[in-house]
């Protein structure tokens, strides 16, 4: 997944790690939200994406590694009890990606359909020789399915996914135009038996797009946001069941920059999107972007003022009146902290979630049966180096 920096147009995720012992709730804040113990797999550690099935079957996914060490994937589940790592494939070997040091694996988003049957989407490799990657649990172990890239030589990535039937999957992310200083969006779809790439559109003008988000209502009715030109519009795509086509978004004109990292789906006229833009009315150094779609168009959402800057990057929904987004503040001796905002069917209000180290980040949310996951990652350093230093798994859920 691209987040932004309050001073760059995007950077990918850097990582952490901690070893806590107890399997219990850790402590709690504000709004029920309750940190639970995570397992970590290396020195870096970060969940980027949940979902969750019932009260007693939810997943985590996301990736770790050791210095000088391949990166690795990581999926977690939640059996009511506790979060345990259960073991995935990791394809991105050397030989694989043709260099040791690029060689490396990456889970960027997870969607169920139910207990046997989960997808999780992200990469493999780096930069120059980048593959989509897909995998799939079907009740006893993930197993890496073959998925498509834009050709040989074009690095793609796929940073979201929405599972809504075992012969109907969607995976959005973007692609690099090989030798080129190029982005292009970059959608997939699963019928059951194969992946294979489904035509998506690109802002005319735009060298740099990106897809980072996918939420579906039906077959019919799938939501892919992202944004485009290097991030000064936001892009909101939609499926009728044939095509997929831009939907006009607003924007503050005054913002350099916004983006948008997550979509929920209600309903046909209930959806919502998150992101960032970088400008606010305080004269602060960004705040979250929220719009809303009615059924026949978005608008914005005034976004409540969280630090000196918002970022929001995960989004989801009970109900209409029950909706929390996640992602951090950035302070303005830039540190991070992990925040989430929380819309009551009037308005949106920040709710500051327990955070057990001295920085954090969340990067996805999962809502069921009236509660919801947050998942990110937290270190116990103060920040030096403008990101966070050997991060732990963060899990929080609110009740």
């Amino acid at each position: 997944m691209k987040i932004p920096s309050v001073s760059a147009h995007a950077f990918r995720f850097v990582l952490i790690f901690s070893f806590l012992s107890s399997t219990a709730p850790l402590f709690a804040s504000g709004r029920g939200w309750v940190v639970f113990d995570s397992p970590n797999s290396g020195t870096t550690n970060l969940l980027t994406s949940a979902a969750s099935i019932s009260r007693s079957d939810a997943w985590a996914v996301g990736y770790a590694y050791e210095q000088d060490s391949e990166q690795i994937t990581i999926t977690q589940h939640w059996d009511g009890a506790a979060w345990t790592t259960v073991t995935s494939p990791n394809p991105g070997t050397a030989e694989e990606c043709g260099d040791a040091s690029y060689a490396g694996s990456t889970l960027a988003s997870v969607s169920a359909i139910s207990s046997g049957n989960v997808w999780a989407v992200g990469s493999v490799c780096g930069p120059g020789t980048a593959k989509t990657l897909t995998m799939h649990w079907d009740g006893n172990g993930w197993n890496v399915i073959p998925s498509p890239n834009k050709s040989p030589i074009d690095d793609s990535e796929l940073l979201a996914v929405s599972a809504l039937a075992p012969n109907d999957v969607w995976a959005v992310g973007d692609y690099q135009v090989a030798f080129e200083y190029e982005w292009e969006t970059l959608i997939e779809h699963w019928d059951g038996t194969v992946w294979s790439i489904v035509p998506s559109p690109n802002p005319a003008g735009s060298d740099i797009t990106y897809l980072t988000g996918v939420s579906a209502v039906s077959a019919s009715d799938i939501w892919a946001v992202g944004y485009s030109d290097g991030g000064a519009k936001p892009l909101t795509e939609h499926y009728d069941g044939q095509s997929w086509t831009i939907v006009a978004a607003p924007y503050p004109a005054q913002s350099s920059f916004n983006g948008l990292y997550g979509v929920t789906a209600i309903s046909t006229n209930d959806v919502w999107a998150v992101g960032y833009q970088n400008i606010n009315d305080a004269g602060q150094n960004g705040q979250g972007l929220i719009l809303h779609w009615d059924g026949t168009q978005w608008s914005e959402v005034q976004s409540p003022i969280a630090g000196y800057a918002t970022i929001l990057l995960g989004v989801s929904a009970n109900s209409s009146g029950n909706v929390n987004a996640v992602g951090y503040i950035q302070t303005r001796d830039v540190q991070y902290r992990p925040v989430t905002e929380h819309w009551n069917g009037t308005k949106w209000s920040v709710v500051k979630p327990a955070n057990p180290g001295r920085v954090g980040q969340l990067y996805g949310a999962a809502a069921a049966n009236g509660s919801t996951w947050a998942v990110g990652a937290y270190s116990l350093v103060s920040m030096t180096q403008g990101y966070m230093e050997n991060p732990s798994t963060l899990i929080l859920k609110n009740h």
